[in-house]
Order: structure tokens, then sequence, then C-alpha cells
């Protein structure tokens, strides 16, 4: 925590950015706030709600277009407001907050990224290729705090591998792959955001629709197995014969 504070500390007086800088931080902050008070919520195994929250994709994506200043206002944000929507223990918002901010805030103040005047929009592949890295390490040392916050709070119950296991970890790769496309548009040009929000959209939209028949078969199915179970067990009692009713069957004979 105290770690974090410093590099907060430092990072507020890294605000020197061209104008258009400060409007796309307060709607990446927005963006990111929201995504991660409504995740995705996939059906997953045991008849279990997995939920995916994409936020981390715009805070890959404001490494490299928000200065460092911005990027630590929009991480704090963010985390805070929806750990409190959510009612999230303080002390996990806390630890929450201090994570993000020393996986993406840091290396944008430790490699001096940002936007830059004069920049060129289409870098070439060994840049590119070099902020797909800074990227991919930002993400694996998130992953790495993660999984020490669950070795703290679970103990010996901790998965194997932590973090870097189940949906953890396709949410990681979901948000990484996300802020591609994210940097790679807003690089063109702003109003290309619209794109992104529109495939989020389309995207909450399809989960939902598939949340929900997953859940109408599971319904289905249970009903049917307790349908057909209850029958049989009507067709077997049915078919004893009480042995009194044997016996005045024989007199009757």
């Amino acid at each position: 925590m105290l770690l974090a504070l410093l590099v907060a500390a430092r990072a507020a007086h890294e605000y020197v950015a061209p104008q258009s800088a400060w409007p796309l931080a307060s709607l990446f902050a927005a963006s990111a706030a929201g995504l991660a008070i409504w995740p995705l919520i996939v059906p997953g195994r045991n008849k279990t709600l997995v939920s995916y929250s994409l936020a981390s994709a715009f805070f890959l994506a404001g490494m490299f277009l928000l200065p460092p200043a911005g990027l630590m206002l929009t991480v704090c944000f963010a985390v805070t407001l929806a750990g409190m929507l959510r009612g999230t223990r303080a002390y996990r918002i806390v630890f929450q907050v201090s994570s993000a901010v020393l996986a993406y805030v840091a290396p944008a103040l430790l490699f001096n990224l940002g936007p830059r005047p004069g920049e060129f929009v289409l870098h070439p592949a060994q840049r590119a290729g070099l902020e797909l890295m800074i990227a991919m390490s930002a993400v694996s040392f998130h992953l790495l705090l993660r999984s020490i916050g669950l070795r703290l709070e679970q103990g010996i119950a901790t998965p194997r591998w932590g973090a870097f296991s189940g949906p953890p970890l396709v949410e990681a790769v979901w948000g990484l792959v996300l802020s591609v496309t994210i940097l790679v548009l807003t690089r063109l040009h702003p109003a290309f955001l619209g794109v992104v929000f529109l495939e989020l959209g389309i995207t909450l939209w399809f989960v939902r629709r598939y949340r929900l028949y997953v859940t109408d078969l599971r319904r289905e199915a249970e009903g049917t197995t307790s349908t057909s179970d209850g029958s049989d067990d009507w067709e077997e009692e049915e078919e004893k014969v009480p042995r009194w009713e044997l016996g005045k069957i024989r007199r009757i004979r």
C-alpha cells in the first residue's frame, strides 16, 4: 500500500499532456467503472455463474493514451466506485486499488509511456510489439498481486496456480485483447471509441441471452428429471400387491 501511494504521488506530478487527453481520461474512467460495476455474467460449471470484468482493458489502453496523472485518477476512481457500489469491504478496496496502481501506473512511469505531441498514428512493428510486451507484463504482474491476495485470504484453500487459472486468467486475457482494439481505434480518432462501445453492447446482449437460455435449459432438465423419478415410483407402487390381497384372491378361488 505504501509503495502504491508513492507511485500515485509521483504520477500526480506527471500531468503534462495534450488538452484532449483529459476528456479521454474522464471517458475511460466512466467506462472502466461501468464495466466493473456491471460485469459479464456467464454460466459456469456445477450450476454456477462466473463474472468477468473488462475494466482492465481501459487501464491497459490508458497506459499509452493517458498521462500518468490521468491514468492514476482513472484507476482509483473506477476501482473505488465499483467496490463501494458492490458492497466490497474496505480492506479489499484498498488492496484492489493498490494492486491496480502498481500494475498499470508504475509501468507507465517507469517506461515513460503516455501520449506525445507529434506522435505517429501507425507505429512500426517493433514499437507495437514492445507495447504489447509491456501490456502483457502489466497483466501478469496484476495476476501475481491478485494471487498474493488470494493466498492471504484463503490460506491453504487457495488454488494451486492462484489467479493464473480459471476465470481470473480468462478475464485478464480478454481485457488484454480488448485493450488492443481500444488503443488502435483511439489513435486513429477518439470517435472510433463508439465502435468499441457498440461491440461491448453486443457482447453484453449476447451473454445475457446465452445465460437466460442455459438457465431455462437447466430448469427444464431438472423438471423432467423430477417428473420422471416421480412417475417411476408411482408405477412401482402400483405394481406391488399386498399380501392380504393375494390371500383374498386365493380364498375366492
